[in-house]
């Protein structure tokens, strides 16, 4: 089976599968819902305006080496001196944070966030004001 044929069998996420730490953790401008970019997946989403330049995070997951991580959907690349490479892998819903729910954008003009590394963990910061129910977008 190819890795598309994997995907079709897969079970889309649904609220009821989130982690009661993640919904309690979310903050008050935003709201998990179905996807605009896989309707497999959950996506974030606004519930009230969020001004230019807001910053969320950090990012939760386990530290791991690279070839500990099966899925690169939900994890970030660090660099750690003492370590090398790890990857803060969220894989695991009850390991990680709301901010595994961000969705890569398809397209430049669709990113509506940027990733920043800040002490060895990663934070979003916002590119421009959000209005109501948008789609928080991220690309590297």
């Amino acid at each position: 089976m190819n890795e598309d044929a994997i995907k079709s069998l897969e079970a889309a996420e649904t609220l009821a599968d989130v982690p009661e730490h993640i919904l309690r953790g979310l903050p008050e401008e935003v709201k998990l819902f179905p996807s605009a970019v896989d309707i497999k997946r959950l996506g974030v989403w606004t519930k009230k305006t969020v001004p230019r330049g807001k910053k969320f995070g950090p990012f939760i997951g386990e530290k791991k080496k690279r070839s500990l991580v099966k899925s690169n959907v939900y994890m970030w690349e660090v660099y750690y001196p003492n370590l090398g490479w790890m990857c803060v892998d969220a894989t695991d819903p009850r390991k990680g944070n709301w901010l595994r729910y961000i969705n890569w954008a398809r397209s430049a003009k669709e990113q509506n966030l940027c990733s920043l590394e800040i002490n060895r963990s990663i934070y979003y910061k916002t590119l421009k004001v959000f209005l109501m129910f948008t789609s928080l977008y991220n690309t590297c």
